[in-house]
């Protein structure tokens, strides 16, 4: 059965995500980067507790922010650092914290060098451009520059919330590439304990399986209020995937949750791999 188990490191980090740009209210994008983070928290061993989506408004990035920073380690923020009229998430950020802005220097070579707009753009243009520059400062804001391909900072507040571009592929691709270092700063190592997940698919219905799972958690959460049961509805494959989520200093317990279940709803096991692609599978 252990094939079947997926684990990763655990920590006490608390996570959240707040996903800013209008365009994602209106329908115009459809959001893919909370999706990633949530997967890259699973395997960093984060907790990821909120996911927030927002318009391009100032009091509900100051707002949003200040009630995260109560409860959160780790926040990141997506969107709304272009030079349109509507980027203004660094701004916001900076409020949130009760700092300034102003262009940083460091950010600007980058742009010179990788960029060249004093070759392309015209006065309007280049001020707008350098919109992009323009990052909150302070001895409590640190930037990391990525690659030395990119130009765009992570700009990091207190070690507390990360600024990141809205768009996927350097959304993801400077969070992977940040790993190594937000490892240090966390201090995340492979010696804690680690997350274990086990899938079970069963051809009952949810209402036939829901009492069996309700006294499941009750059960699971006398032990730890780390253990989660899941359940999953695939309409119209005529199957549900139940889910046993805990950690490996109950490694035993959790195999007897899993066995206890396969048994009981007359399941068998299925790969997290396999339970992504059913459950991702629909589009609208």
């Amino acid at each position: 059965m252990l094939k079947f188990r997926s684990s990763v490191v655990m920590s006490k980090i608390n996570a959240a995500c707040v996903i800013i740009g209008d365009e994602v209210l209106n329908g115009k994008i459809v959001d893919t980067n909370s999706k990633f983070f949530a997967k890259y928290c699973y395997n960093q061993g984060i907790k990821l507790n909120e996911i927030v989506t927002i318009g391009d408004d100032e009091y509900q990035i100051v707002e949003t922010l200040q009630r995260l920073c109560k409860k959160h380690q780790f926040i990141v923020t997506s969107g709304g650092i272009g030079p349109t009229h509507d980027d203004i998430t660094y701004e916001s950020v900076a409020r949130s914290f009760n700092l300034g802005t102003k262009v940083d220097e460091e950010c600007k070579r980058q742009m010179q060098r990788l960029s060249k707009p004093e070759t392309r753009l015209d006065t309007v243009a280049l001020k707008d451009f350098y919109r992009m520059a323009t990052l909150p400062y302070g001895p409590r804001v640190e930037n990391y520059y990525i690659s030395d391909d990119l130009w765009v900072p992570i700009c990091s507040i207190d070690h507390k919330v990360y600024i990141l571009p809205g768009i996927p592929q350097l959304f993801t691709r400077m969070l992977k590439e940040f790993t190594p270092t937000l490892r240090k700063i966390y201090g995340l190592t492979a010696d804690k304990n680690q997350y274990v997940r086990f899938f079970i698919r069963t051809r009952l219905t949810e209402s036939q399986i829901s009492a069996y799972l309700r006294k499941l958690q009750a059960e699971a959460s006398e032990i730890s209020t780390e253990i989660k049961i899941g359940s999953y509805p695939h309409f119209g494959l005529g199957f549900n995937t139940v889910s046993i989520l805990g950690t490996t200093n109950h490694q035993a317990f959790l195999e007897s949750l899993n066995a206890r279940t396969i048994k009981e709803l007359d399941g068998e096991p299925i790969s997290a791999e396999d339970e992504e692609s059913i459950s991702n599978g629909f589009e609208a």
